[in-house]
């Protein structure tokens, strides 16, 4: 073999590798639809992280995992999600508790089906089926868009008569899952809303060796797991300005004063896995739920406070901080949870 003749061999070897890892690092995320159980299931895959999500069971993203772990607690089956006690339920229009399932706001008065005790809790769409379209990846990410009409179709529809539009976007990217919230309101009057997630997590070994942060100052003072407006300074067993232990947790209770810059976050340090979950500015609230003895726990992002209508309508509106979106127009919120494993 002559040199000019080997040296062109060796340039389109070259270009052949070229264009192969281009194409490996396109191929970086996938997204596809999958039937789990006889249910559609959204898939989206990256190199060490991998989101499922089942539209049809309140868009609930049910598993998130880093390194082939799963994060989340698992549905027994599919249709087990509709009981919201396994991966990420959606709580909208009012996150948790609604006092006396009687929701007053503007004189207007919403009755809701007691589902806890005498109280409402956990919103009107976790245990609706959404819409979704095909899910789509790229070199930066894999994503899929669900969504939900509140109208006349709605069952509940005349207990909460303000037509609008939820749309949900998760983005799988290569350093966790972003979840992106947008209300539109397709009504003639202005729609108070609170948004929601209640991710339970999984207790993997030992509780001690699972960590909370919450760094905030504050917190909501309660009366039988509702708030009577107040904000009180964290202390003792409720400081969880620094990584705090689970193993001597007992908290079912509302932080406030969430930021981008002062992101709670877990470790499960025996695993080296670590999230951080951010939110835009919408996001002040933030539950944290640690039931002695379990095998879960759950760190819920939330844009308002508990019973945040019946508190905004005493006029304790900064603590409840409802969110309003006009007529005609669109509130948008954003999550970004940051996942690592060493």
């Amino acid at each position: 073999m002559n040199g000019k003749k080997q040296a062109r061999l060796v340039l389109g070897a070259s270009a052949a590798l070229t264009v192969g890892a281009a194409r490996a690092a396109a191929a970086v995320f996938e997204a596809a639809e999958e039937t789990q159980q006889g249910a559609k299931v959204i898939v989206l895959r990256g190199k060490d992280l991998e989101a499922r999500i089942a539209p049809e069971a309140g868009a609930n993203l049910f598993s998130l995992k880093v390194g082939g772990e799963e994060l989340l607690v698992q549905p027994e089956k599919m249709e087990d999600l509709k009981l919201h006690r396994s991966g990420t339920p959606i709580l909208f229009p009012m996150p948790n508790r609604v006092r006396d399932a009687v929701l007053n706001l503007e004189g207007q008065q919403f009755k809701f089906e007691a589902n806890n005790a005498k109280n409402f809790i956990h919103g009107l769409v976790r245990q609706r089926p959404w819409k979704s379209e095909p899910p789509v990846a790229g070199k930066a990410g894999a994503s899929a868009k669900v969504w939900i009409d509140w109208d006349e179709a709605q069952p509940d529809f005349a207990r909460f008569p303000l037509p609008h539009r939820l749309t949900v976007t998760y983005t799988l990217t290569r350093t966790g899952v972003q979840l992106a919230y947008a209300v539109e309101n397709r009504g003639k009057a202005r729609l108070p809303f609170g948004f929601g997630v209640h991710p339970w997590f999984r207790v993997p070994g030992e509780r001690k060796q699972v960590f909370l942060q919450v760094p905030v100052s504050q917190r909501m003072e309660a009366e039988d797991k509702l708030p009577t407006g107040k904000l009180v300074k964290v202390d003792g067993g409720y400081d969880l300005r620094k990584p705090t232990s689970l193993e001597a947790l007992d908290l079912d209770d509302v932080y406030f004063g969430t930021t981008p810059a002062a992101a709670p976050s877990f470790e499960w340090r025996e695993r080296g896995v670590k999230v951080t979950l951010a939110g835009s500015a919408e996001f002040t609230h933030f539950v944290v739920y640690t039931p002695p003895g379990k095998p879960f726990f759950c760190m819920e992002n939330q844009t308002s406070s508990t019973d945040a209508h019946n508190l905004h309508a005493r006029g304790i509106k900064r603590e409840a901080h409802l969110l309003f979106v006009e007529a005609g127009k669109t509130a948008r919120g954003t999550l970004t949870w940051k996942v690592s494993k060493k």
